[in-house]
């Protein structure tokens, strides 16, 4: 969102947890009419440039042809896999690995257009790209079979440390998370938080993210009776070796003693 972001910038009402997913935002005055633009609908597609009639971020054709992932991928990570299997597996980079969610699950390729999008949102605070973008994700939770078990889940989206997200002026796991809810039905708890300022992990292997990233996120206190025996959908804009989402659902398990975590992005890296 454009404007100054604070500490204070997602902060929760005094609704249930079924309610988390309304929340009470305090604008400054210059962010305010910022703000109210970010809900306005651009008049073009955000790839093509092609004009849109009816509002929205994309056009048809350009929404048609993301690269959307099918089988058959990894059952646990969610790489993509060319050929044809008609059994779930486990590819080669996940065999020896353990990972403390039960599956991850991406709804875009990482190609170019899919990273655009991303980026859009992520560096250019193009955040009213996330009402289009959380319906792929949509689509994802009704056609993979797995998500049937959570369908009384909890949407959680992976955190940025506050200075981070006060540069972003945003969090685009927290948008993408926001919309879902008002999609799927799902309630959206921003229980986690980033205590710990990492280096950026693009260069880093999995070891190396991992370690870098220990010790970076705990559950909001508030929130760790609430989300007790609960089950999660961690939500992020993309999966790459997976070190962020199992560092999140190690701190879910451990804290709040979540009973299942599943990982839902946008794409996969």
């Amino acid at each position: 969102m454009i404007g100054r972001i604070t500490q204070t910038y997602y902060e929760p009402s005094n609704h249930t947890l079924l309610d988390s997913h309304m929340w009470k935002w305090t604008p400054s005055p210059r962010a305010f009419g910022s703000r109210f633009l970010d809900f306005l609908y651009p008049a073009f597609c955000e790839l093509c440039k092609a004009p849109l009639a009816r509002g929205g971020s994309l056009c048809e054709d350009c929404s048609d042809q993301l690269p959307r992932i099918k089988a058959p991928f990894c059952g646990n990570c969610g790489e993509v896999f060319d050929g044809r299997l008609d059994e779930e597996f486990r590819c080669q980079n996940c065999l020896g690995l353990s990972h403390d969610f039960d599956f991850a699950r991406a709804s875009l390729k990482g190609l170019e257009t899919s990273f655009h999008l991303v980026h859009a949102v992520k560096y250019r605070r193009q955040f009213f790209l996330a009402r289009d973008l959380a319906r792929f994700m949509q689509q994802t939770l009704e056609e993979d079979e797995r998500f049937q078990d959570y369908r009384d889940a909890v949407l959680v989206p992976v955190p940025l440390h506050w200075r981070r997200q006060q540069w972003r002026q945003g969090n685009q796991a927290y948008e993408l998370s926001r919309e879902l809810s008002k999609i799927s039905g799902l309630a959206h708890c921003d229980s986690l938080q980033r205590v710990r300022s990492t280096q950026t992990q693009t260069k880093l292997n999995r070891k190396q993210r991992l370690s870098n990233l220990r010790g970076a996120f705990r559950v909001k206190r508030r929130y760790l009776k609430e989300l007790r025996g609960k089950r999660i959908i961690l939500i992020d804009d993309v999966f790459t070796t997976g070190a962020t989402a199992h560092e999140c659902t190690r701190i879910l398990r451990h804290e709040a003693f979540t009973s299942k975590v599943a990982i839902l992005t946008l794409v996969r890296g």
